[in-house]
């Protein structure tokens, strides 16, 4: 009998130490995935869709739970991953990372996004939307020119959604006042909805689940543009899941006969690219154990070829993930530092009015 209990232990350290590291490492264990945003928002709802599915491509098969860290436009959770999560490999952020606030100097965040450690990113374009019954009527895209002044509603005044919001307004002619501060995208939507503002804009996500069906279809808002990525050689970079939604770019031609120009134009360019290439973000802290650091990567690989996930996040959204895996996406962060410093000079300004 001893003999056959020795043999079966020796038998079971053999095949865990066959077992590759990152599946050791997660065996037996919970992962917490810290999303930045609210629950029931754009950024929680695909975030617990990838969640729910990237736990199906962990090793180990750990147990996955979602904590929501909202606040300041994103920094809040942002903050939490930098200064208070461990880098055990047990907190996964995935997160709508306010990139463009580090590239302000915002005051309010405390972290640097190029020293964590980049899993994997998700793009996606962002789409706008006015009432129709801002006066005195809007029934095509070309009437917020005759717009007296409406409101424009954003979240705080250092991140993408309002950049965008508001240089793009601005090159465009509209008379509007800008109003911001409210915690999410799907607060936002409920402004325009309740009529508390007449314009702004969302990610895919919030547009299909929130703005589209309670707004577009029910005949109050229509859909004015959405803002498609320029590439090196000035050309857009359009999606085809938005075939049916003109770009500002397309719209601002029509309207003015010709493409905009100027350090509006350039900032709003930088800022989209930026934004629109890698709206979401997976990141681990600096000093995550490289096992776990491994099988995450090995799950967010997993993902694309997942029929299941794609078939979800298609029947929710109406498009196709955009994932980047995880050197596109540390990549990209890095480029924040190599930014145009006339452009983020500029961009400070304009933040602050002066």
């Amino acid at each position: 009998m001893k003999r056959i209990f020795a043999t079966a232990v020796s038998v079971a350290a053999l095949a865990a130490i066959a077992l590759p590291a990152n599946a050791q490492f997660y065996k037996g264990k919970r992962i917490t995935v810290v999303i930045n945003y609210g629950a029931g928002g754009p950024t929680d709802v695909e975030g617990r869709l990838v969640a729910r599915h990237l736990a199906k491509h962990i090793p180990g098969k750990p147990r996955v739970i979602v904590k929501n860290i909202p606040g300041a436009g994103g920094i809040i959770g942002s903050n939490y991953m930098g200064q208070v999560a461990k880098p055990d490999g047990l907190t996964v952020a995935i997160h709508t990372p306010p990139i463009i606030s580090q590239v302000l100097s915002d005051p309010g965040l405390k972290i640097d996004f190029s020293d964590f450690i980049w899993l994997a990113g998700v793009g996606q374009p962002q789409v706008c939307y006015m009432r129709k019954d801002a006066a005195p009527g809007i029934s095509t895209v070309g009437d917020i020119l005759k717009a007296k002044i409406f409101k424009a509603g954003g979240m705080r005044n250092t991140s993408s959604h309002d950049l965008r919001l508001r240089l793009s307004l601005d090159l465009m002619g509209a008379k509007y006042k800008y109003v911001t501060g409210y915690r999410g995208l799907s607060k936002v939507a409920a402004g325009v909805l309740q009529n508390e503002t007449q314009y702004s804009c969302g990610s895919v996500p919030n547009y299909r689940s929130m703005v589209e069906p309670n707004l577009v279809n029910t005949g109050k808002a229509l859909t004015m543009w959405y803002y498609a990525p320029v590439n090196a050689q000035g050309k857009q970079v359009k999606f085809a899941d938005l075939a049916g939604i003109p770009t500002f770019l397309d719209v601002y031609k029509k309207l003015h006969g010709g493409m905009p120009s100027g350090m509006k134009y350039t900032a709003l360019t930088l800022v989209n690219n930026l934004a629109t290439f890698m709206l979401r973000g997976s990141f681990v802290p600096a000093g995550t154990p490289k096992a776990a650091v491994d099988a995450l990567r090995a799950a967010w690989r997993a993902l694309p070829d997942d029929q299941e996930f794609v078939s979800e996040y298609r029947r929710a959204f109406k498009a196709d993930p955009k994932i980047l895996q995880a050197d596109v996406a540390q990549a990209h962060v890095d480029k924040i530092k190599s930014m145009d410093p006339k452009v983020v000079s500029f961009l400070k300004k304009f933040v602050t009015g002066s």
